[in-house]
């Protein structure tokens, strides 16, 4: 075959790029879904290549922290030029994502076939503005999102939307075991609610009984809490393996939550904020307290001490079956060749 890639049809590979403004080196739910489905099509025989910050395909160069959304993302608002159009040369087909993110379109321009995935869901005021800006691009695109939160982002640059789930790699190894061991995972701001967890680690019965662990990127205060901060992919699987019960605390802005989905993957028993994201990924799955109420998550925490919840995981394991990669990768197949 000359070298030449063939997909699974034994067709001629199309050759797929990822374009994205996040830094590749630093972890997040857009890097996380990038390298999953291009690690896929790969297996499958699909051509696939990274443009991006810290990308070893084509690096877009330096990265500063950006606030966007109530939080802190590292990306690139200057991409090099060069490099875009170099990659842009070799791809069959452009796949942006988060196109939101600072004006990252005004320095992008070609006639290939293009997709954007909306990731984050945005507030009113960033949507205006963005409805504006984007009135004076003449880009056409097949515009997907991840959930029904992003799907309001997406009519700026489509009338139509497909929504493709985040996907996951599914552990067949996992189980949970009860043990006293709590765990957050967040960087340290207000979205995430690491406050939260800090208060419960004050309750001495709880915290009597409870070990604290906190993935994170600053070093708190509580001395009940052990703090570690940006652990690599490798520490952080050993951490939710060892860990029983993982918190997702956060209090808004969430589009999908792909750490809710990891945590259940690797044994642990979610316990989330009844927000209205985190309900439709987990669906009565879910183990619930009430939004940013200390009283409510230490009721829960309550009964997962006097109850054996290991039913309760199983019926979570379960449910998170319906993001597995495998059977997600042909919706984006689909997107690409037809």
């Amino acid at each position: 075959m000359n070298g030449t890639l063939y997909n699974q049809f034994g067709l001629m590979s199309t050759k797929i790029l990822f374009i994205t403004a996040y830094d590749m080196d630093k972890y997040g739910g857009v890097q996380n879904q990038i390298n999953l489905v291009s690690q896929k099509l790969n297996k499958l025989n699909y051509a696939t290549k990274i443009c991006a910050p810290n990308s070893s395909d084509y690096d877009l160069g330096k990265t500063i922290s950006f606030p966007f959304n109530k939080s802190v993302v590292n990306v690139s608002l200057m991409p090099k030029r060069k490099v875009l159009k170099e990659a842009i040369a070799w791809a069959d087909v452009i796949h942006i994502h988060e196109p939101f993110i600072p004006l990252f379109f005004w320095r992008f321009k070609s006639n290939k076939k293009t997709i954007v995935t909306h990731h984050a869901s945005l507030n009113k005021l960033y949507l205006i503005i963005q409805e504006i800006l984007f009135l004076f691009v003449s880009q056409k695109v097949i515009s997907t999102c991840v959930s029904n939160e992003a799907l309001k982002n997406a009519h700026t640059l489509s009338d139509k939307s497909i929504i493709i789930h985040n996907g996951i790699e599914i552990n067949p190894q996992a189980t949970f075991t009860h043990s006293y061991n709590l765990l957050f995972m967040g960087r340290n701001e207000k979205r995430k609610n690491i406050r939260l967890y800090e208060k419960l680690a004050n309750n001495k019965m709880i915290s009597g009984l409870y070990t604290f662990l906190a993935i994170t990127n600053k070093k708190g205060k509580v001395k009940n809490i052990k703090y570690i901060i940006n652990p690599d992919e490798k520490d952080k699987k050993k951490i939710l393996n060892f860990s029983s019960y993982y918190l997702a605390l956060n209090k808004s802005n969430e589009s999908f939550g792909i750490v809710l989905l990891e945590a259940v993957n690797y044994g642990n028993l979610l316990i989330s904020s009844d927000i209205d994201s985190f309900k439709k990924v987990m669906g009565d799955s879910g183990v619930y307290f009430k939004n940013n109420d200390i009283k409510s998550l230490e009721r829960v925490i309550d009964y997962c001490t006097n109850n054996n919840l290991r039913d309760q995981w199983v019926k979570q394991y379960q449910h998170i079956k319906r993001y597995d990669i495998d059977k997600l990768i042909n919706k984006w197949i689909s997107v690409y060749t037809n």
